[in-house]
């Protein structure tokens, strides 16, 4: 079946998670705790779903915030903070995945619809920051908008509604095979794994595509 759409995993996939590090406890500092206690309590969440976006939000802030000892209120503005404004902060200073903006561009001139899919919010300022919010993205989409968290797939099935294409007709790309690859397995998509090898990776979704792949130095 022809690839028509492809779905981008954000942190991990659309930037280098190694490279953000340092400028984002830079930035998240003194908040380091509410920046690994709410990494941690992410983690914990996967593949859940909720009835919506507030009740997943609420239920990270209601367990961060126990074990941060602040109520969830607190612990709500500290996770949005920390993973809104410093980490785009961050983002800004890294910029995104080497080749990854050449790739955007390829598919959108070919005619491939594309969609962010992320298991946390923050898209829209994530992908200004990276300079990558011009692409024309048809849809994006986060788990703090569905309420469900990778690999269930509910953002598949959203993204895919958007798209409007079906599960055979969609490629997911993202950097977790635990999250990213069980998602799209789920879902009955086919999946390209951005590993050590980013460059090996883009050329695979280029071929899936029936596009050229990049000259190697």
């Amino acid at each position: 079946m022809t690839i028509r759409a492809v779905t981008f995993d954000l942190d991990g996939t659309l930037y280098d998670l190694g490279r953000a590090r340092v400028p984002l406890l830079l930035r998240a500092f003194p908040a380091w705790r509410t920046l690994r206690v709410g990494k941690a309590v992410r983690e914990e969440l996967t593949g859940r779903a909720f009835a919506d976006g507030k009740a997943l939000l609420a239920e990270e802030a209601k367990v961060v915030g126990e074990r941060t000892d602040v109520d969830p209120a607190t612990a709500r503005v500290r996770l949005d903070r920390v993973f809104g404004k410093a980490l785009t902060g961050a983002l800004r200073a890294t910029g995104p995945m080497g080749g990854v903006r050449d790739l955007l561009d390829d598919l959108s001139r070919a005619g491939i619809k594309l969609a962010v899919v992320s298991d946390r919010g923050h898209v829209n300022d994530k992908l200004l920051a990276l300079g990558l919010a011009d692409i024309a993205w048809t849809s994006r989409i986060s788990a703090d908008d569905v309420g469900a968290l990778k690999p269930h797939p509910a953002l598949l099935e959203r993204a895919a509604r958007d798209l409007g294409v079906d599960a055979v007709q969609l490629l997911h790309v993202g950097d977790r095979d635990d999250k990213d690859g069980a998602l799209a397995r789920a879902f009955g998509s086919a999946f390209v794994h951005v590993g050590v090898d980013v460059r090996a990776a883009f050329d695979a979704v280029r071929v899936a595509c029936n596009l050229k792949t990049k000259d190697r130095p």
